[in-house]
């Protein structure tokens, strides 16, 4: 039988086994090290523990080993980091951001590979590139090389077949027979649009027996709106595309980021060159015909907050390059020097966040003018309300021995009618002793000040003077951070300038007692009183006062239109400042100038520093110029990944020395060069890719080949290739006869049961992804994605099972089958050419009438099995 339930196990995507190796503990951890542990535990060995070396850490310190491999959570620098610890709190200035301590967690997960020792030789120290270092084969000029002799002339139909058959004919191996013109059509269909032939146009190929009529097929799939819905949401894979921000404590959806999304999707459809298509991402505000690129900015100005990856995302995007590996110093194992990294760190660090009006500019000003009034009167309330929220912290601060004493009679901290006797008789307040209740009854605090407070010998006094302390050393803080940030307050300000902070544990009292801000399930610090709730502590005057600005805010924010569209975009800083390499990655120890220039590696000798602004025009042009080595081998190198489910470089985001060699080096430099002869049209080398007999093998799985070329590297058959999550629920919604094909737009909820649009058009978030996306591998949004990755995993299964999305589209496909044919027989051959392109095979025939004639609701039931089958969710 060629049905089943289950989903069958597939190998992982390129060789990838999804674990934090060596280009993930350069990119991730060493930084994290770098930044909060080595000034302490390097030469300074603080606590006897040495941190630069696995072994050093496995050795461990004065408290015993530092990580125990595949146990994060039984690791004492996990447990010191996530401040859970009973002594041990690190790092002494605060806690680590959490992508930080993710990153750490994973890397211990996966065994904590630290890669000094790796095979690879290591680039020496000071790095200096010459010609040793550009002899790499990815460094290499694009030479179209000469199409090779073969045995058999007669299947090596076009040049890409030639460049095939002779790398197999070397290892005495031969391509299987070709596919079917079922399996074509469909390979093709799904290759190009993400959606199944219809039995039409199944029919219409079979029944076309010119020379050209796959020609013709391919032709009209390339023209379909739906190409670049397909091909463009690969695209998105790469520029971490999301329809929110980053924000870890509440929904925060970007307005108008979809015009970016769309802005991709028709760059595709209209084949804009790819060279141009590039440079439009990183300087679209400055090429001729703006209006037509600016659009592109979306890829940095939807970059991750407060998380600096806009070099990873240009280096592993479009150079398939981990330049970011070289943030805390030369990159270990490619020669990129660290002042490289901080070159075109200092381009993005001098651009800013931007908007390109899509609105008249009347309309555009009068709205500006009304946001900017409205604004400035809810800053004007919030700034009242925290004005006196902090005066009265600070008083209820000082008043904290006659609170803990209350509290430390009671019996019982959670009894509201004692702690209401409590305050009136002791003509305290009633909330704030409340609230003093609540977080004294805490099983335990980030910071030490309070343990024992029960006992009669724990001093009041003291506690409130380091409180008081805490209060008055943050307020020092603020007024020296101000001049450090120069009045600025933004969120791009606060990313890129150092800040100070509190000693950690004096930072913990600080937020839980007196601070606005959120934590655990308190809204504020317990003695802070948000908005509203601090009129009842104001005088008369006060209270009026405050009533008249939250009238008027309230009056202009009614009164506001809703806001023009716009492109997200990002323009140079008027002034730029020069970029200066952070030694070890501090920004705190700086070492020299790195001025905006390309890689080094990439140049003939030293390369020219960028003059004209922050120099993003002359990097948009050193990437997109077909004299750079690597942005056509890289992009050619994804569309036959994409084409034969493995790329010729099987690491498509790392042509350093860390990733795989090309399995086919002359043809990969032959697509290069052709995809700059076709003016860099995309869509000329899909065709010529698919016109090729490599392209049209089928699955078949021989011997010897088997036993040779396991992993079907040398492209001897097709790979069978499992459904990505969006061509996999679109299928789904378009047999059913339900799917929504109208065009671009806002994203909607991926599991609103109204949403029947194709999936690319859905809400992507990087705070928390939708879970039928994250089941069937999606990408996380919060960085670049070179390639997908396919898992088997029992809730996959379960989800074909048990989800009513499955068992709604069962419904559909078996009413639409109702509609459409007559009996059950005519209904059952009606299904299988709707869904798998074919006849059923005798047995599945009187299986499926023998199922049907077993009781109510069996065409429902029956159509979910077809709709879970193996062979629907695989493209041979």
């Amino acid at each position: 039988m060629r049905l089943g339930l289950a989903l069958l196990a597939a190998s992982l995507a390129l060789g990838s086994d999804g674990k934090a190796g060596g280009e993930y503990f350069e990119m991730k951890v060493r930084p994290a090290l770098a930044n909060n542990c080595f000034s302490c535990h390097t030469s300074a060995k603080m606590g006897d523990l040495v941190m630069d070396s696995r072994e050093a850490l496995l050795r461990g310190g004065q408290s015993g080993p530092a990580v125990r491999p595949g146990d994060p959570d039984g690791s004492l620098l996990i447990q010191a980091v996530r401040q859970t610890h009973d002594r041990i709190k690190m790092p002494p200035g605060g806690r680590l951001p959490a992508s930080d301590i993710e990153a750490l967690e994973r890397w211990i997960r996966d065994g904590a590979e630290w890669p000094e020792h790796a095979s690879v030789s290591p680039a020496p120290a000071g790095l200096r590139i010459g010609e040793e270092q550009r002899a790499w084969w990815a460094f290499q000029p694009v030479r179209k090389p000469d199409p090779p002799p073969v045995k058999d002339e007669a299947w090596a139909r076009t040049t890409i077949d030639r460049f095939v058959l002779a790398r197999l004919e070397r290892e005495n191996l031969r391509p299987v027979r070709p596919a079917d013109r079922r399996t074509l059509i469909r390979r093709a269909s799904y290759d190009l649009t993400g959606l199944p032939p219809t039995p039409a146009e199944v029919d219409a190929f079979v029944a076309d027996r010119s020379a050209e009529a796959f020609e013709k097929v391919v032709d009209r799939l390339l023209a379909s709106p739906r190409y670049g819905e397909r091909w463009g949401r690969y695209w998105l894979d790469i520029a971490r595309y999301s329809d929110d921000k980053l924000n870890s404590t509440q929904d925060e959806p970007q307005p108008n980021v979809w015009r970016y999304r769309d802005w991709v999707i028709q760059a595709f459809n209209d084949d804009m060159p790819y060279d141009l298509f590039v440079k439009a991402q990183i300087v679209g505000d400055r090429m001729g015909d703006k209006e037509k690129y600016v659009a592109g900015l979306g890829f940095f100005a939807n970059s991750p907050q407060f998380q600096e990856d806009r070099v990873d995302a240009l280096g592993r995007g479009f150079l398939a390059l981990t330049v970011a590996c070289a943030q805390c110093h030369d990159h270990k194992f490619d020669p990129i020097p660290t002042r490289d990294y901080y070159s075109l760190l200092g381009i993005f660090r001098n651009t800013r966040a931007d908007k390109f009006p899509l609105a008249p500019p009347e309309v555009v000003e009068a709205y500006e003018s009304r946001k900017k009034a409205a604004d400035e009167r809810s800053k004007a309330v919030r700034e009242f309300e925290d004005s006196q929220a902090k005066q009265l912290a600070e008083i209820l601060a000082a008043q904290s021995p006659r609170y803990l004493k209350a509290v430390r009679a009671l019996a019982d901290l959670a009894d509201e009618r004692a702690i209401e006797e409590a305050a009136r008789s002791q003509s305290l307040d009633r909330e704030t002793l409340a609230r003093w209740a609540r977080y004294l009854g805490l099983e335990t605090h980030e910071h030490p000040f309070l343990q024992r407070w029960r006992e009669a010998a724990f001093d009041d006094g003291a506690f409130t003077a380091r409180l008081l302390a805490a209060v008055a050393e943050k307020k020092r803080i603020d007024r020296e951070n101000l001049i450090r940030l120069g009045g600025k307050d933004d969120d791009e300000s606060v990313r890129v300038i150092e800040v100070l902070s509190l000693e950690r544990d004096q930072y913990f009292l600080w937020r839980d007692l007196v601070s606005n801000e959120r934590f655990g399930k308190f809204d504020s610090g317990i003695l802070y009183y948000r908005g509203e709730k601090i009129d009842r502590f104001l005088a008369p005057q006060w209270k009026e006062h405050l009533a008249g600005l939250r009238a008027e805010r309230d009056r202009l924010s009614d009164e506001l239109p809703e806001e023009y569209p716009f492109l997200m975009s990002i323009a140079d800083v008027e002034k730029p400042k020069p970029m200066r390499v952070h030694l070890r990655g501090s920004e705190d120890n700086l070492g020299e100038e790195a001025p905006p220039q390309f890689l080094t590696v990439l140049g003939d000798g030293e390369p020219r520093p960028f003059t004209n602004g922050s120099g993003r025009l002359e990097l948009a042009n050193a990437i997109a110029s077909p004299e750079n080595p690597l942005t056509a081998r890289v992009a050619v190198n994804r569309i036959w990944g994409y084409h034969f489910g493995r790329p010729i470089v099987g690491t498509p985001g790392n042509f350093g020395k860390l990733g795989e060699a090309p399995t086919h080096p002359e043809l990969l430099d032959y697509l290069a060069a052709r995809l700059v002869e076709l003016k860099w049209s995309q869509k000329a080398l899909h065709r010529e890719i698919m016109l090729s007999n490599a392209y049209a093998l089928s699955a078949q799985s021989v011997e010897p080949n088997r036993t040779k070329d396991p992993d079907n590297k040398l492209v001897w058959r097709a790979n069978r290739q499992r459904l990505d999550v969006e061509p996999m629920r679109d299928t789904l919604l378009f047999v059913s006869g339900e799917l929504d094909e109208r065009r671009g737009g806002e994203a909607l909820e991926i599991g609103d049961d109204c949403n029947l649009r194709r999936t690319v058009y859905g809400f992507v978030s990087r705070r928390r992804l939708d879970s039928t996306l994250a089941l069937f591998d999606f990408p996380n949004p919060v960085a670049t994605s070179d390639a997908r990755i396919h898992t088997a995993t029992p809730l996959q299964q379960l989800y074909f099972l048990n989800s009513e999305f499955i068992q709604e589209r069962a419904g559909a496909f078996a009413l639409r089958l109702r509609s459409s044919a007559r009996g059950d027989r005519e209904r059952i051959r009606e299904a299988y050419r709707i869904l798998l392109q074919r006849e059923p095979l005798a047995p599945e025939l009187r299986l499926g009438l023998t199922y049907l004639a077993s009781g109510q609701d069996a065409w429902r039931r029956y159509a979910q099995v077809l709709l879970s089958s193996n062979e629907l969710l695989f493209v041979d």
